[in-house]
């Protein structure tokens, strides 16, 4: 969290202004910067920090452009291939992969501080370096997912309300104590778990299974990328998945049509009594249901043979290979990462605590463990957080086949067996051309 120091003196820039021809003096270079900032306060400090740089560097221009998380990948390949790429882009984790793999992003190692390169966590060094010790990006706020769970409905249940469940097994023995017909009328009303399925999201809660039973899901080998989804760890962790709604029954099939803020507003509306779930969700569990104050917590994510994992890991800002400014454009980043509109935190920084999210650096994590409410602080456990694979064809992998393909084994239509296997023949098939 320290702030770079720039001296402005007075003379020394009227002499330039003297000096330097009109035509050079007022040919602005302008800085597209694709962002997907969407939060009001977000933007509002980001439009803020723009236009200081823009104040303190005369003659930059930074042009944002803000997009949804669900379009980002689209609109971004979109400006590549029709030749007109933003200088900086920011990238959620699933998008690294993809546009990594297409040369997208420029090497900008040897214009990061190296003071810099180590206050970064692990997996955000993880999440930036496409080989060992090669920089394309610096990691930006982001999220860990976690447990929420209802304490009221644990304590009518009989079952300890200090805890979510620890382990798969626990979650399955709490599941059958919280799943309920509350009413009598012989449907069940209230479910014990639930996690967003719904489009985008079916994949990337599968993976925390497959990272929960162990599995290592892709390697890399000779060179070449190899499928590991015909191994049992794969098996069991995409099983229990299903199981939670084929076999066990603790989680509805109707889940497959759920979002985050679906699963949400069941959890508030006491539809579900634990919700696996990212931290932005406290605040939104708050403003739905007041009432539950004190009547709900939070928990570190539960375990499988694997141990406990959970999805989690930094956006990343990245300077693009085919920007003409990429020195300038790395100079506005720094700007953002050492400079602040208060002495506590830099604008990075301050984007995170907006959204009682994390900024992936070691003083961050320091300063929101002693800052942050108790509800927050399972999401803080970034030692648990595991990015998907960065492998060229993952993400259009599980977009192409892999969502679909787990709504369908939880509403049951596919077996896991015979739908791994061909999930496996076309992760391997799509990493060969």
């Amino acid at each position: 969290m320290k702030h770079r120091v720039k001296l402005l003196v007075v003379a020394l820039g009227l002499v330039v202004l003297l000096l330097v021809p009109q035509s050079l003096l007022f040919a602005a270079t302008t800085l597209k910067f694709f962002h997907t900032l969407w939060i009001p306060s977000m933007v509002e400090l980001m439009d803020e920090a723009a236009a200081r740089y823009e104040e303190e560097n005369p003659g930059i221009k930074i042009e944002q452009t803000r997009v949804s998380w669900t379009d980002a990948p689209s609109q971004l390949m979109t400006s590549i291939m029709g030749g007109e790429p933003p200088d900086i882009t920011m990238a959620g984790w699933s998008m690294v992969g993809q546009f990594r793999g297409m040369g997208a992003f420029a090497d900008i190692t040897d214009l990061i501080p190296e003071e810099m390169k180590k206050s970064f966590l692990p997996t955000a060094v993880e999440g930036v370096t496409y080989e060992e010790g090669r920089f394309d990006g610096v990691p930006q706020e982001g999220c860990i997912w976690a447990q929420f769970y209802r304490k009221d409905l644990f304590a009518e249940a009989g079952l300890d309300p200090s805890g979510a469940p620890d382990t798969w097994e626990e979650l399955v023995e709490y599941g059958e104590a919280l799943t309920k017909d509350t009413d009598g009328d012989g449907n069940i009303d209230q479910w014990a778990f639930g996690w967003p399925v719904q489009a985008e999201n079916a994949g990337q809660f599968w993976l925390t299974f497959l990272h929960q039973a162990g599995s290592q899901v892709i390697v890399l080998e000779d060179g070449k990328w190899k499928s590991l989804l015909d191994q049992k760890e794969a098996l069991e962790g995409t099983q229990f998945m299903v199981d939670l709604v084929q076999r066990y029954k603790v989680s509805p099939a109707s889940i497959v049509d759920m979002n985050w803020e679906d699963v949400t507003n069941g959890f508030a509306a006491g539809k579900f009594a634990i919700m696996h779930n990212g931290a932005w969700v406290v605040g939104s569990v708050k403003q739905k249901a007041p009432d539950l104050e004190g009547k709900w917590s939070t928990d570190i994510i539960f375990g499988g043979p694997g141990g406990r994992v959970t999805q989690g890991g930094p956006n990343n800002f990245h300077v693009l290979r085919a920007s003409k400014n990429i020195e300038q454009a790395w100079d506005f980043l720094e700007f953002l990462y050492e400079e602040g509109r208060t002495a506590d935190l830099t604008y990075v920084e301050e984007l995170a605590n907006l959204v009682g999210s994390i900024q992936w650096n070691y003083d961050y994590m320091d300063f929101v463990r002693s800052t942050y409410e108790p509800l927050l602080q399972p999401f803080l456990e970034h030692k648990y957080a595991k990015l998907p694979p960065f492998t060229p064809h993952w993400q259009t992998f599980v977009s192409l086949f892999g969502d679909a393909a787990v709504q369908d084994m939880i509403m049951g239509k596919r077996t896991v067996k015979a739908t791994l296997e061909d999930l496996h023949a076309k992760l391997n098939q799509l990493h060969s051309q």
